[in-house]
């Protein structure tokens, strides 16, 4: 965990782009500064025994994280959803850690008598997973609350693909309940086979993100500090962690001015040397880099071992886009290996607006520091013309001043 100040931050950022579970979200919290005591405090108070509750440090292929650790006692009962609602209605917890836990219940409920066609007093938990879930939800709402109850938003949510073995039977991933949780909600995919999200992590999810316009990029803020969550899953291919970013949104200045602040992304840069490979590939590997997705893909002239003159080859990316760039790299140069860093961007508040021009559409990049027409709308005007890309360029910048009051 890292931060600055003591002032609790008004907001909560959550970024499950290579999946959700429960324990990944309490575990989060707690890496953020959540206190241990205070959700075993608000797990104790449901009056269950057999649960034990531990977090510690730990690491997933190379990033630290905090993993949370609940075992529970064996047991052939089942609980149906109707009475551990009542239960959670009748702790001693606070109004707001009792009204999210019953939501996600709820939202658990719901989906799996959607899945089964049933009615959802006939849900039923099975003892252990219904103590588990109890610790990870009753927990990461406590958590939540510790924290000052910040207002949460999340990135979409990264799914894999493949199959899970669950109590009646093998079913393919997503599972069928954590699909029903998703209906109307972002996703991406995730280069790993596995389940990447849990009902319980996407049930809590979606409790947490009350408004459809929180889901997306993390809003404007000031960061404050930033959370780990590992998850028990530890795959060749991914950091199996969901990010937590405790932020301040961005308010009014003095002035009245909006202040300007960065958006936070989570990146990978993967680099690597060759001494082989003409200009005409990397030129291609940059392109096709591009277009699947890289936000970025850059060549630069180095001297190698022995003076040889050579490249180095960059890709800057999603982190569910790792393994196609890593096998890009590894089919259009051949080489036998490469780097790779955990890379923070920043980026600046922007959108896009439209002006016509010539009859034709052009859009306008803007920025808290200016604005941009787009070069493609721009050429495009350019060669239907006659005229010069400069001149279309700047009556294009001059049309959308025209728009500002």
């Amino acid at each position: 965990m890292n931060g600055t100040g003591d002032r609790t931050p008004s907001g909560l950022w959550i970024n499950p782009a290579v999946g959700v579970a429960g324990d990944m979200l309490l575990a989060a919290l707690v890496d953020l500064g959540a206190s241990l005591d205070a959700v075993r405090a608000a797990v104790g108070s449901l009056g269950i025994d057999g649960w034990t509750l531990d977090a510690g440090g730990t690491t997933r292929r190379g990033l630290t994280a905090t993993s949370v650790t609940v075992h529970a006692e064996d047991g052939q009962r089942h609980r149906p959803w109707s009475a551990i609602d009542a239960r959670l209605a009748d702790a001693d917890l606070p109004a707001a850690i009792s009204r999210g836990a019953r939501r996600t219940f709820e939202l658990l409920a719901r989906a799996e008598a959607a899945v089964h066609g049933v009615e959802m007093d006939q849900v039923h938990f099975h003892e252990v997973g219904a103590i588990d879930a109890l610790v990870d939800i009753v927990g990461t709402w406590a958590a939540w609350s510790d924290l000052g109850e910040p207002d949460v938003s999340a990135g979409p949510v990264g799914l894999g693909v493949g199959t899970v073995a669950m109590a009646h039977g093998t079913v393919a991933v997503p599972a069928p309940a954590t699909l029903e949780l998703l209906r109307g909600i972002p996703t991406v995919p995730v280069d790993a086979a596995g389940e990447t999200a849990t009902p319980t992590g996407v049930a809590l999810l979606v409790s947490m993100v009350d408004s459809p316009d929180r889901w997306g990029a993390m809003p404007a803020g000031t960061v404050h500090s930033v959370g780990r969550g590992a998850g028990s899953w530890d795959p060749p291919g991914h950091a199996n962690v969901v990010t937590a970013v405790a932020f301040e949104p961005t308010g009014p200045t003095a002035d009245g001015e909006v202040s300007v602040e960065t958006v936070l992304i989570e990146t990978v840069l993967i680099e690597t040397t060759v001494d082989d490979v003409t200009p005409e590939v990397l030129g291609h590997l940059i392109d096709a880099a591009i277009a699947m997705g890289a936000d970025d893909a850059w060549v630069l002239p180095v001297t190698m071992k022995k003076s040889r003159p050579g490249h180095q080859v960059r890709v800057l990316c999603s982190p569910p886009l790792v393994p196609e760039v890593r096998g890009l790299l590894a089919r259009e140069t051949g080489t036998l290996g490469w780097r790779e860093w955990s890379v923070t961007k920043h980026e600046l508040p922007r959108h896009e607006t439209v002006v016509e021009l010539d009859g034709r559409p052009v859009r306008i990049k803007v920025s808290p520091h200016g604005a941009k027409p787009e070069h493609d709308d721009v050429v495009g005007i350019a060669r239907a013309s006659g005229r010069s890309a400069r001149d279309v360029a700047a009556d294009a910048a001059a049309a959308f001043r025209d728009t500002l009051p």
